[in-house]
């Protein structure tokens, strides 16, 4: 049996991380055609010596939208909202805004679930907001990073649309 996700380190975790999520959302399509925008484990370059605001950029751009895609598993609590990624999306947001877009949504995937949801931004920036008063700032013990701790059962409440896929 393999190590749990969480468990495994974080160099073996960022060799597939993201990997699931990202295909599910290019197979369900759910905000129309698509077209990756961000980076994918860029090799040859050190990434995390990028500004923020390219580290992390929204993976997917359609006609209206930039989408930034995320997962989460067994324990329904979406860890991967870095405030360095909130901060930096926050800003892809404006930018799609001022040019014509519709801003940054978010598709995010439980894999426990087999299912997956959509957000608008409004919607994070709340979830965002109820989660530093309830939560506080979470830090992950590894590596000193600060994130924002968002529930599952709070996120589908909020969700533009949701639905259910099947993964081999």
């Amino acid at each position: 049996m393999s190590e749990a996700f969480h468990k495994q380190s974080f160099g073996k975790r960022f060799q597939v991380m993201g990997d699931t999520a990202e295909n599910v959302y290019s197979e369900v399509k759910p905000l129309g055609d698509t077209t990756r925008f961000g980076f994918r484990r860029p090799k040859g370059v050190k990434f995390s010596s990028f500004p923020p605001g390219f580290r992390h950029m929204p993976d997917f751009i359609t006609a209206s939208y930039l989408v930034e895609v995320m997962g989460l598993g067994r324990d329904g609590i979406l860890k991967s909202l870095k405030i360095t990624k909130y901060d930096a999306l926050k800003e892809w947001h404006k930018l799609s805004l001022k040019l014509g877009g519709l801003g940054v949504a978010f598709f995010i995937w439980n894999s426990s679930k087999s299912q997956y949801l959509v957000l608008n931004w409004k919607d994070v920036v709340a979830e965002v907001a109820y989660s530093k008063k309830k939560h506080g700032i979470q830090v992950f013990e590894n590596d000193g990073n600060e994130y924002y701790r968002l529930d599952w059962v709070r996120l589908i409440d909020k969700a533009t649309f949701v639905g259910d896929h099947e993964t081999e």
